[in-house]
């Protein structure tokens, strides 16, 4: 059966001008035309605009429906995957206007608008740090660069000693990333632990079940339990409690103090009596070389570190308030890295913003590091980080 413009466009409930436009850009042509000149679609004409219409509702752009279209069926699979992770995004967006809204709508009429900028301010910020970890490469990025560090331990073995982590305990993760971390000593974990990670990023996660996998293949005789949970941060809660340890790495300095001051009291109801909390933090002259550069080369660009207001050397302060200090330590540690492409990646992990940066002045970026480097070919990059253990 053969179907002009118009009869295409009502079959399927579009305009006639629609059907032509999808022609114009080369995604649905005619079959053949009339001898008036009209254009001409059978049934495969109808299937196909059908996947226009609804790759389109689905908001892929032109380009990608027409890469789409000639892709076999493992790269449409693919590419719904990466949009439904993307509506996915769009759907916890707009539940974090919804709660700002709900958050200043009882304010005052004169405070109601500064109530509702600070509080879309807050959740601007927060979906800055969620965008740098929506998967797990940009962890990736900031962890290679580490592999040339000077320290006499490698972090998560010192970390891991520190933590005191014992046959039989309930420990709970928070922002547990890619669980690298219990990749790294799985081999010395002690027997019979129940280890619950959490993470806000589904991409963490999904590496995270891949590691966790990995670890109980490995390790059967262990009797590890894995329980992995998306929670967020900074409006956290967990459904079970009585943990003998709560652990938040490299988390706290992305929350704002107001968000911490609750995550500190949830925590504390969240531990035994003996339980205790740790957390690792930089200092503020972690990474100073590089965080230099940056700045020099990019003056008034927003890099993360330069929204924190809680670092290592001002955490007892601010922790002291709900439990109590039991150590603080900072890992000797400075970085001296050869490779100037792991530090041009490195940076260009901070944001898309540094990312499209450095693509565009990617030979001069690179020349500015070689610059810096000493006569052995290394460039310095002092680190500052550590980690304090509370008891409730």
């Amino acid at each position: 059966m053969r179907y002009t413009a118009g009869e295409l466009a009502k079959k399927l409930g579009v305009s006639a001008r629609t059907v032509r436009f999808y022609d114009e850009k080369k995604l649905l042509h005619p079959i053949e035309y009339s001898d008036s000149g009209y254009r001409l679609y059978d049934e495969e004409s109808v299937v196909r605009l059908q996947k226009i219409l609804m790759l389109k509702y689905m908001d892929f752009s032109l380009e990608q429906i027409a890469d789409m279209m000639q892709t076999q069926s493992c790269d449409i699979q693919s590419s719904l995957k990466q949009q439904e992770e993307m509506l996915i995004d769009k759907r916890e967006h707009i539940t974090r206007l919804i709660d700002a809204i709900e958050k200043t709508k009882n304010s005052e009429s004169e405070e109601f608008w500064q109530n509702l900028r600070n509080v879309i301010e807050l959740t601007k910020d927060r979906e800055e740090v969620i965008t740098q970890y929506k998967s797990d490469d940009n962890l990736k990025k900031r962890i290679a660069i580490h592999d040339y560090s000077t320290a006499d331990e490698e972090w998560f073995h010192w970390l891991f000693k520190r933590e005191n982590i014992t046959a039989g305990m309930k420990i709970l993760d928070i922002g547990c990333g890619t669980g690298l971390l219990w990749k790294r000593v799985a081999h010395i974990l002690p027997e019979n632990l129940t280890i619950h990670l959490v993470d806000y990023s589904d991409g963490m996660l999904a590496t995270t079940r891949e590691t966790v996998a990995e670890i109980l293949a490995e390790y059967p005789e262990k009797n590890l339990k894995f329980y992995i949970e998306k929670r967020d941060a900074a409006d956290f809660s967990y459904p079970t409690a009585g943990f003998d340890l709560i652990m938040a790495n490299h988390v706290l300095f992305y929350l704002k103090k107001e968000n911490r001051e609750q995550f500190y009291r949830t925590v504390r109801s969240l531990l035994k009596p003996t339980g205790r909390f740790t957390c690792t933090l930089i200092g503020r002259t972690h990474m100073k070389e590089l965080h230099e550069m940056v700045i020099e080369t990019y003056p008034g660009v927003k890099f993360p570190a330069m929204g924190f207001d809680l670092w290592f050397e001002n955490a007892t302060e601010e922790l002291g308030e709900f439990f109590q200090i039991k150590n603080v330590e900072e890992q000797k540690n400075d970085l001296l890295v050869p490779d100037e492409e792991l530090i041009y990646n490195y940076v260009s992990s901070f944001s898309d913003e540094y990312k499209q940066l450095l693509i565009r002045d990617r030979e001069a970026f690179i020349q500015k590091i070689c610059d810096r480097k000493n006569e052995e070919g290394f460039m310095y990059i002092h680190k500052s980080y550590g980690v304090v253990v509370c008891v409730a």
